[in-house]
C-alpha cells in the first residue's frame, strides 16, 4: 500500500516536471514567433507547434487586443500575455511539485504514525495473549534426587542415604503437607499452583542449606500435563547439578510473570541433547 501510493506520489511529481519542460518550451517558441512576427517572415519549422501557439494568442488577445509602436515596430500585447500565462503556469506547476511533496511527507509520518501505533496494538495484544497462556500453566512438579556428601563417604561413618531420605521427606512432607512419590532414582513432588512457588522455594532452600550428610539435587518444572514432562525432568536430574534448584527457560519464563519474585533466576547453561539444545537456569536467592 505505501510502495504503491509513493510511486504514485512520484507519478505525479513527474508529470507535473514534465509540464515545466513544456511551458519553458513553449516560452521559447512563443519568443520565435514573436521574432517571426515582428520580422515579418514566415519560419515554416515552427507550423509543428503554431496550432497550439495561436490557440494560446486567441486567447491573449481576447483579453487585451491592444498594440503599441515602438521603434517603427508593433508590438502586440497578446504576446506579452501569453508569455505572462506560460510564466505563471510555470509557477503552478512548481507550486503543484512542492504541494505534491509536502502531502506526501503527511501521508509518510501519518503511515510511519499508524504502522507505530499498529505495532504497539499488536504488541500489547501479544503480551496479553502471552500472560494469558503462561497464567494457564498453574502446575509444576519438584523431583529431588540425593546422595552422600564426598567428606561423608568415608566407610566407617556408615551413612545410611535411605534414613537421611526418610528425613528429607518428613521435613518436606511437614512443611508442605505434600506426599512424594518414588522416580527413576529419586523423588517426585507434584504441585497445583505455579502463582505461590515462592513458599515451596522457601522450604527447598532450607533443605539445600540442612546440615545432614547428603546433597540434593533438585528440579523444577512447569507444566499442563504432569506425564509431558516427565523425560524433561529425567533430562534434568541426569545433570547432578548438586547444590543448586534447576529448570528449563520455559519455567524460568513462566516464573516472570507471577506477580511476586521473593528469588531470581540466572542462566547455568545451554547443552546438547540429541538434536535439541536445552536452556538450564536455576533459581537463585536474591542476596
Amino acid at each position: 500500500m505505501k510502495k504503491f501510493i509513493s510511486g504514485s506520489f512520484n507519478l505525479l511529481r513527474n508529470l507535473f516536471y514534465l509540464c515545466k519542460i513544456f511551458v519553458v518550451f513553449s516560452i521559447l517558441m512563443l519568443l520565435f514567433e514573436w521574432v517571426e512576427h515582428l520580422l515579418g517572415t514566415n519560419w515554416t519549422w515552427l507550423n509543428f507547434i503554431r496550432p497550439f501557439l495561436n490557440s494560446i494568442l486567441g486567447f491573449s488577445e481576447s483579453i487585451n487586443k491592444g498594440s503599441m509602436d515602438l521603434w517603427g515596430a508593433l508590438f502586440e500585447y497578446k504576446y506579452g500575455i501569453a508569455l505572462i500565462i506560460f510564466v505563471v503556469f510555470y509557477y503552478i506547476m512548481n507550486g503543484l511539485i512542492y504541494l505534491t511533496s509536502m502531502i506526501e511527507d503527511i501521508f509518510a509520518n501519518a503511515y510511519t504514525l499508524y504502522k507505530k501505533v499498529e505495532e504497539k496494538n499488536f504488541n500489547s495484544t501479544l503480551q496479553h495473549n502471552v500472560i494469558k497462556e503462561e497464567m494457564q500453566i498453574k502446575k509444576y512438579s519438584v523431583a529431588i534426587k540425593t546422595q552422600v556428601k564426598k567428606k561423608f563417604k568415608h566407610q566407617e561413618l556408615n551413612i545410611d542415604l535411605n534414613e537421611q531420605n526418610i528425613l528429607m521427606n518428613k521435613f518436606i512432607i511437614e512443611k508442605l503437607s505434600i506426599v512424594p512419590k518414588e522416580h527413576n532414582g529419586g523423588f517426585l513432588y507434584e504441585f497445583n499452583d505455579f502463582n505461590k512457588i515462592d513458599f515451596v522455594l522457601d522450604i527447598l532452600f532450607k533443605v539445600l542449606k540442612s546440615t545432614a550428610p547428603i546433597e540434593y539435587a533438585i528440579v523444577i518444572q512447569a507444566h499442563s500435563q504432569p506425564n509431558q514432562i516427565y523425560p524433561n525432568i529425567d533430562k534434568l536430574m541426569s545433570l547432578d547439578y548438586y547444590g543448586k534448584i534447576i529448570m528449563l527457560a520455559e519455567t524460568s519464563f513462566r516464573y516472570k510473570y507471577n506477580k511476586f519474585h521473593k528469588y531470581q533466576t540466572s542462566q547455568v547453561g545451554i547443552f546438547q541433547s540429541g538434536e535439541k539444545t536445552i536452556e538450564i537456569h536455576e533459581f537463585k536467592e536474591i542476596m
